[in-house]
């Protein structure tokens, strides 16, 4: 079931991969990673209640992978729930790849402190894509669309610039 649930899941086929690890899930229920792939299916299904209740499950059972965690945090923003998700991201903060974590907390609500970390991480040397374009994006959720546009054209091309930011808005 495992193994299923982790091809539906890379095909995109939320409710399979839901079905299967939650069969996963049933056989051993005290297994962080199994607990883990059910919030991942649970998020591509689009239940992200469920999916954040997973994840804190699989965090409570043993798991102490950063990706865990910063999917929980992403599960309870999707749900609303930005408190919550700005408490795990804190608990997290040195463990988190600051690219995920900055865009992270613009997402929670908290665009000032993703765009402290990310352009810390920027001004470190951490100068790739990544970093570059979620700077942008919580620029642009902070509300400075002088600075997204600036930083999102290091890495999109002028004639995409304009629709990016329209995608964003």
């Amino acid at each position: 079931s495992a193994s299923k649930a982790q091809q539906a899941l890379q095909k995109g086929r939320g409710d399979q991969a839901v079905s299967h690890a939650e069969a996963a899930g049933l056989a051993e229920p005290r297994n962080p990673g199994y607990r883990a792939m059910l919030g991942a299916a649970y998020m591509e299904a689009g239940r992200f209640q469920s999916a954040a209740t997973s994840f804190q499950d699989a965090l409570t059972l043993g798991d102490t992978a950063p990706k865990t965690a910063l999917s929980l945090a992403l599960a309870q923003i999707a749900g609303g729930d930005n408190r919550s998700a700005r408490s795990t991201l804190e608990q997290w903060q040195d463990s988190i790849d600051a690219a995920g974590l900055g865009l992270a907390f613009a997402l929670a609500g908290d665009a000032r402190r993703g765009v402290d970390v990310l352009g810390s991480q920027l001004r470190s040397g951490n100068n790739t894509a990544k970093v570059r374009q979620n700077l942008a994006y919580s620029y642009a959720l902070m509300g400075d669309w002088r600075a997204a546009r600036l930083m999102a054209a290091e890495d999109v091309p002028a004639n995409l610039l304009d629709a990016r930011l329209s995608e964003w808005a």
